[in-house]
């Protein structure tokens, strides 16, 4: 499905749909909505810091994996970091306000969507290139030195980190017995950072 928003293309996938549906009709505990939330919330800081630096989104694809937003200008490496990290940022501002809201209203009915965007702001954090603080490690190494010196270094960094990911990706389906989202999280990671290469 393809619908423009003034200049922007947005496109999102029939994948996009039928996942988001599998989950809502599988999930029992509303954690889909909450994660689907969080997401919308983490997108929101990127465009918005985008906006801040008076870039424009070109064309935003919504695909099972994630948002890709293409955009003219690209900015300067600093910028690009700003941008990066502004979508932990908000995850994390909104864990820090819902926190507050549950603590004034003295209610735990909003631990749930707390440790949602605190995990997707987590996640995010950590240095592999397809995710945020990948691309903020990268940028930043940019400004030091050329950009392929940098695309070794931060792919480095990724293998370091997808090691431990797995093993507590491992560690968590034989706990659980049956949740493979940190397994198939990192699997996506691993098979994006070698796609790369």
């Amino acid at each position: 499905m393809r619908v423009w928003v003034r200049e922007c293309c947005v496109q999102v996938s029939f994948f996009f749909f039928l996942t988001v549906c599998l989950a809502l009709i599988l999930d029992k505990t509303d954690t889909a909505v909450l994660a689907l939330g969080a997401a919308a919330i983490h997108e929101t800081g990127h465009l918005l810091c985008m906006l801040a630096f008076g870039e424009r989104p070109a064309c935003v694809r919504v695909a099972p994996f994630g948002f890709c937003i293409t955009r003219t200008p690209k900015g300067s490496y600093r910028q690009e970091i700003f941008i990066a990290l502004a979508g932990p940022a908000a995850n994390l501002l909104a864990a820090l306000a819902l926190f507050l809201t549950a603590k004034a209203c003295k209610t735990s009915c909003l631990n749930r969507a707390i440790l949602v965007n605190l995990s997707l702001a987590l996640f995010n954090l950590i240095p592999i290139e397809p995710l945020d603080c990948g691309r903020a490690v990268f940028c930043r190494l940019c400004c030091r030195t050329d950009a392929a010196r940098a695309e070794r270094i931060v792919f480095g960094i990724g293998i370091v980190c997808l090691v431990p990911l797995t093993v507590c990706g491992v560690l968590v389906l034989i706990k659980s017995r049956y949740n493979v989202t940190l397994l198939l999280a990192g699997a996506y990671l691993a098979y994006t950072l070698l796609k790369k290469r």
